[in-house]
């Protein structure tokens, strides 16, 4: 497995996935999303999205539907009507706004898998920054970093917890991979030892080979 040398049982049976409704520039971002949806297929692991067929979102969504697996999607009733995003994968639910879709997916899953996006994708994963920061949740958040995306957001993550704005516990909740197999790897880990994410390269890499990548 790129990134890592072990791997875990595997215990998340749903993810929440929140990226762009829209493709980017880089084919990277379309070639990693469809690794992860063969990946998630290949793990058993069911799909929540935010609806519609289209951008990353909707490639995720299309792998994982087209090879069996279960996808559900939320999207609020205002965008549904109106065919932006096209028809949803699954099985369909409208909520009245976006809150509403972060609200029910919080409900449905168990990690939440961030692939790069614009504002839409930030207003969803810092409404789940600022909920984990009220203790509303625990659930594992993991920045699947395709060529250092979400670079520029991690440093502010930390430098957040040294200026004494957020908890070391909270960023905890905030995990990043290049890989997609190692990001699934690390939610893996932080749900089975909430208390120890950071010590999941102790545990994938025991032996501390040099696995960082120079990009």
């Amino acid at each position: 497995m790129e990134g890592s040398s072990r791997t875990l049982s595997y215990t998340i049976r749903f993810v929440g996935l929140l990226g762009s409704h829209a493709l980017g520039s880089n084919p990277r971002f379309m070639a990693t999303a469809v690794d992860l949806g063969r990946e998630l297929v290949r793990r058993k692991v069911r799909l929540t999205y935010g609806g519609g067929n289209v951008g990353l979102q909707g490639a995720v969504a299309s792998t994982v539907f087209t090879n069996g697996g279960l996808v559900r999607g939320f999207i609020p009733g205002y965008i549904a009507t109106r065919g932006v995003y096209g028809p949803t994968y699954g099985v369909e639910h409208t909520v009245s706004s976006n809150y509403y879709k972060y609200f029910e997916m919080n409900h449905a899953v168990e990690a939440f898998i961030i692939l790069p996006g614009g504002v839409d994708t930030m207003e969803g994963l810092f409404t789940l920054i600022s909920w984990a920061f009220e203790g509303l949740h625990n659930r594992p958040i993991g920045l699947l970093n395709i060529d250092g995306y979400f670079n520029s957001l991690i440093k502010f993550l930390d430098d957040a917890v040294r200026q004494n704005f957020m908890a070391s516990s909270q960023r905890k909740l905030f995990i990043s991979s290049f890989f997609v197999g190692e990001l699934l790897d690390k939610l893996e880990f932080a749900k089975a030892f909430p208390t120890f994410g950071t010590n999941y390269d102790e545990f994938a890499n025991p032996g501390g080979l040099d696995l960082e990548l120079h990009l």
